[in-house]
Order: C-alpha cells, then sequence, then structure tokens
C-alpha cells in the first residue's frame, strides 16, 4: 500500500515539475531567498534557506522514482523488440542487471554487426 502510494506522488509530483507553476514557484523561492540576503535579518535567511532546502530534499526522490521508471519501461520496450527480433540474440534480455564488465564482453564489434547488416 505504501508503495502505491509513493508511485502515485511522485507521479503527480513529477508531472506538476514540469508544469510552469513550478518554474513560477522556482522564481517565487529564488525572490524569497535573494530578499532575505539583503535584508540583513538573520530569521528571515535562515527561514529562506531551509524552505529551500526542503524543496530541494524532497524533489530528489520523486526525480530519481521518475528517472527508475522511466528505465524501466525503455529497458522493457527493448527486451521486446530482442525478443520479437529473430536475429537478436535472447541473452541480451535482462543484460542490464550484469556487471559493466560482462556488459561489455557481452557488446558486439560494431564493425562486424555493421559488415553483417551490409552483406544482407
Amino acid at each position: 500500500m505504501l508503495h502505491r502510494w509513493f508511485e502515485k506522488v511522485t507521479a503527480g509530483c513529477a508531472r506538476f515539475t514540469g508544469r510552469p507553476a513550478m518554474f513560477a514557484l522556482c522564481l517565487l523561492l529564488a525572490g524569497v531567498g535573494i530578499g532575505a540576503y539583503f535584508s540583513n535579518n538573520d530569521h528571515f535567511l535562515n527561514g529562506a534557506n531551509l524552505s529551500i532546502s526542503i524543496v530541494t530534499l524532497l524533489l530528489l526522490p520523486i526525480l530519481q522514482a521518475t528517472q527508475n521508471r522511466d528505465g524501466a519501461a525503455l529497458q522493457a520496450k527493448l527486451d521486446e523488440l530482442i525478443s520479437a527480433n529473430r536475429r537478436a540474440r535472447n541473452e541480451m534480455i535482462g543484460i542490464e542487471r550484469d556487471s559493466e564488465d560482462k556488459i561489455e564482453r557481452e557488446r558486439p564489434d560494431r564493425a562486424t554487426t555493421r559488415n553483417q547488416g551490409n552483406s544482407e
């Protein structure tokens, strides 16, 4: 249940961060920060600093969750294309979970791949 709630919240926040309202909010926070800096009031400066830090820390997991979801969707699409293509190696499905060294070993030689494509 918590996982489903987190997905809904992060998806909604990710959609909001791409809208003009978020840009306006960022401009407002930047204005508050600049105003706090020039006000010579330590309480105002600390409050502005805290609010900007909180917004930044809240955006980090939202952006990471969005990136993880986009990456997983892209991998699923690529896996589907690999399984649908008769010439593709099915061993490549799920290779993103392997170590970087193994991925590099499995990577086809670009010159060989290019020559095979030209011969057909």
